[in-house]
């Protein structure tokens, strides 16, 4: 293989597309709250309307602040219409993964580096309950 093609390879963002369904959502969400704070305006009311419940959206809010509080650098966000992912939202992707599938050995594996116990306890447990909240039937 040549070097162009692996630094290819490796500086290559994933598309929205190529995630999980609510892997996608949660990216697509977090773009949404984001863009909402900048312009002052209140995310709940579509985030309620595209999880069709109230509980999931204030959950979701809660993975927010979660991930302002324990995120060691700004978390890059792309354009709400970029079809790729930054490299915090591929992050944030397959750590909604791994917690969709209760796996906290995947989850820490992904973020161990970046993040101490604490703050991976507390983002876990955020994605958990937002997870919960959004199923049908579940709390």
């Amino acid at each position: 293989m040549q070097s162009r093609t692996l630094i290819r390879q490796l500086a290559e963002q994933p598309l929205v597309r190529d995630v999980s369904v609510d892997a996608a959502q949660a990216v697509l969400a977090l773009r949404y709250s984001i863009l909402c704070r900048r312009s002052g305006h209140d995310p709940m009311p579509e985030l309620e309307r595209r999880w069709g419940n109230i509980l999931a959206a204030r959950r979701f809010r809660l993975v927010v602040e979660a991930i302002a509080h324990v995120w060691p650098d700004p978390f890059a966000v792309a354009p709400p219409c970029c079809p790729r992912l930054s490299f915090d939202e591929a992050l944030l992707a397959a750590i909604v993964g791994a917690a969709s599938r209760g796996d906290r050995v995947d989850f820490d594996w992904r973020t161990a580096e970046m993040l101490g116990s604490d703050a991976r306890e507390m983002l876990f447990a955020a994605l958990e309950n937002f997870i919960r909240a959004k199923a049908p039937g579940r709390v």
